[in-house]
């Protein structure tokens, strides 16, 4: 994978934003444009590649703000890496970003999966694994693979530096 980002990652945390209060998280800008550029695309050729406009992709290369779960995974997989790479480590898991980034709250996710807030915040915090029987659900909700919602990290991985800035 790429590395030497020329700038230092930026938190995934929420944020707000002008889209109707919508709240999302950070992409590593750096990451998307290291990556377009090592490919030998354009951004209208990364554009018509994910599907979107080219001022998409330019505001992904320079504010960071992500993409749809859909898209962000589609953006990873014309990469050829995978969602997390993408997404800015921090004190969330992959759980959180594309929760956040669908514009849900915790308890619309605990409703949905039928199970109390405290619950699912267990899981989205790392304290617990994602259980089994929440995977078809999550992958449908956010029209992601099952594997993206598997490979949401814990807490470990990021208290150990595991999907930590390049080096």
């Amino acid at each position: 994978m790429p590395s030497g980002d020329d700038q230092g990652p930026l938190e995934c945390r929420p944020e707000p934003t002008t889209n109707g209060g919508r709240k999302g998280v950070r992409i590593h800008r750096v990451r998307v444009r290291k990556l377009r550029l090592s490919h030998g695309w354009t951004q209208d050729e990364l554009a018509v590649r994910v599907g979107c406009s080219r001022s998409t992709v330019s505001t992904w290369e320079t504010t960071g703000r992500p993409p749809r779960p859909n898209r962000l995974q589609h953006l990873a997989h014309v990469f050829g890496v995978p969602v997390g790479y993408l997404i800015i480590p921090g004190h969330s898991s992959i759980l959180h970003c594309l929760r956040t980034s669908a514009g849900l709250l915790q308890k619309d996710v605990a409703r949905l999966l039928k199970v109390c807030a405290s619950t699912y915040c267990d899981v989205e915090t790392g304290r617990q694994e994602v259980p089994e029987r929440w995977v078809p659900i999550l992958s449908k909700q956010y029209d992601v693979t099952p594997e993206v919602i598997r490979g949401s990290p814990t807490r470990d991985a990021h208290n150990t530096g595991g999907g930590g800035t390049d080096s």
